[in-house]
This record gives C-alpha cells, structure tokens and sequence, in this order.
C-alpha cells in the first residue's frame, strides 16, 4: 500500500518507455524499445488500486508513448472504472477515429497533446521524425471531429522560446480547452545548453501571468 499524508490532486504516470519519436529533449530517453520490466497489465491494475485508495486523483498516463502499448485502453477502462479521471498524454501522431472511439470507451476525459513549436520545422526538429508536426495536426483533427477535448502541451527550450506566443496562437485557433507549458528539465536527451536563461525563464513566465488573466494558460518547470 502506497502511504501517504496529504492525498494528490494529480499523479502522472510514466506508462511505457516506448515511443514512435525521437524527441530531443525527452528526460525519459524513449525509444522503440521497449525494456523488459515494465509493468505488465495485472501489475499496471495493482498500482492503479494502489492509486486509488488515495482519494481518487486525476490519474494521467504519460510515457515514452502510451498509445504504443496495445493494453492501455483497458489499463485505462480499469482506472475508470475505479473512480479516477483518467487523462491520456500523447504526441498525437498515432489518433485515428478507431483510436479514439476506443480511448472514448474506456472512459479517457481528455487528451494532452505536445506541440513545441507553431511550424513544421520547429516542431519536427524537437521531436526528431519529419512529418510528426502534420501526423499531430491530422491527430487533432480526428479529436475535433469526435467532438473529444483535448489540451496542448509546450516544452520550453532555446529552441522554440521565441515561438511560444506563436504556438500559443495555433492552440487556440485548434480549438484546445487548455494551454500547458512546462520548461526543459536537461535529463535524458534533453541538453543543458538547450536550457533557457534565468533573464528569458522571467521573461516567458511573465508573459504566462498575463496570458492566465485572460485565457487558461498553466506553466510548469518539469519538461515533457
């Protein structure tokens, strides 16, 4: 039994080291490998029983890439039907209408999609495959069809820093319900000299802080 003193609101679950990406700044350093011990499907339930005998919190599975384990929609009915509010991250570039309509039955609330730049080249750059920023766009054009809400994630780094008002934009007119920024944590792939400055860090969270008055912006130090 997990013990715990004050219950959490939200616990992020890194459910596969497997990925279909290359991302440069992943702290986990995901491949298409997947290594040998991760949890298998009875022992992903036990935890998730674990997880909710903590006063039901939102209950996020992250990755690597989650849609590349072929269990995740029943590891994610299995959280449902336990009372938590599954929440499912992803790089979008794998979304098809029978995805979807699957991650619809398991009770999925809603999806995180990581977009890091408001053009192709930026995008494709962080995530290390060409064509990923287009397959992601197709992605949340299946979720806007289906009517499925879905938020946009940004990792901030050197690399993208002076697009963030521009990607900011494109989540909006993408019809996202939120805006979440978080800021490179140089693990994994991810490279110290990628790391924005404390003048540009001050700079970007100011720009949140007015950004919140107006829309639902939500900043955060870990990257993803």
């Amino acid at each position: 039994m997990i013990a715990m003193t004050n219950a959490p609101r939200l616990i992020a679950w890194e459910l596969t080291a497997g990925c279909n990406l290359n991302c440069v700044h992943c702290r986990g350093a995901s491949t298409s490998s997947v290594p040998a011990d991760e949890l298998t499907t009875d022992e992903a339930k036990h935890f998730i029983d674990e997880v909710a005998g903590l006063g039901k919190p939102i209950l996020i599975l992250s990755g690597g890439e989650p849609l590349t384990r072929s269990d995740v929609f029943e590891i994610a009915r299995y959280g449902t039907d336990a009372g938590l509010r599954v929440v499912l991250a992803t790089n979008g570039t794998l979304l098809t209408p029978e995805i979807v309509e699957k991650l619809k039955k398991a009770g999925v609330q809603r999806l995180s999609i990581s977009i890091d730049g408001a053009t192709a080249e930026t995008h494709d750059n962080f995530r290390g495959m060409p064509g990923a920023f287009e397959r992601t766009l197709a992605g949340i054009e299946v979720l806007r069809k289906a009517d499925f809400p879905f938020q946009i994630n940004t990792t901030v780094s050197k690399r993208n820093l002076e697009e963030i008002h521009k990607t900011f934009d494109l989540a909006k007119e993408l019809g996202a319900v939120a805006y979440h920024v978080f800021f490179l944590v140089p693990t994994g792939r991810g490279e110290e000299s990628d790391e924005v400055s404390p003048a540009d860090y001050e700079r970007i969270l100011h720009w949140f802080y007015e950004m919140q008055k107006k829309c639902c912006v939500n900043s955060t130090g870990k990257g993803q």
